[in-house]
């Protein structure tokens, strides 16, 4: 079983946005890290996750303007967040509890340090299987 602190540091680069950054704006630097969320950052607090889900079910179902709308109007304020001490395990048990796909992890103090997407997880999960049949293998 991975500890998170392992696992963040094998991501990529986190897509941080500021609130007040347009829905386009958010959208395009997702993409461009090829990533399913942003960190919603005030400063060095995390005050939102803004996903591609959000963008479908908070924007354009609405018929909303994404260069109009801002972030901090749709993006997910209510956060489910691990911390920097708990496992895979913990993790997967928090995404399949609160129904969700990406999960801030911040350190002791509060402080994000990475967010972790199911893909994450799974890709883990593959792993310890693989590495453990290789340790079983005759």
């Amino acid at each position: 079983m991975t500890d998170l602190k392992n696992l963040v540091g094998k991501q990529k680069r986190v897509v941080s946005i500021s609130p007040h950054a347009t829905v386009r704006d958010a959208a395009k630097s997702m993409a461009e890290a090829n990533v399913g969320a942003a960190a919603i950052m005030d400063g060095q607090k995390l005050v939102g996750l803004f996903t591609e889900r959000d963008v479908l079910k908070r924007v354009l179902l609405r018929n909303l303007d994404v260069d109009d709308v801002r972030v901090e109007d749709v993006m997910t304020r209510e956060l489910i967040c691990a911390e920097i001490g708990q496992t895979t395990s913990d993790a997967r048990f928090l995404m399949q509890r609160h129904h969700i796909r990406h999960l801030p992890v911040l350190d002791a103090k509060g402080q994000l340090v990475g967010v972790l997407s199911i893909r994450d997880l799974i890709h883990d999960e593959v792993r310890e299987m693989r590495d453990y049949i290789a340790m079983h293998e005759g």
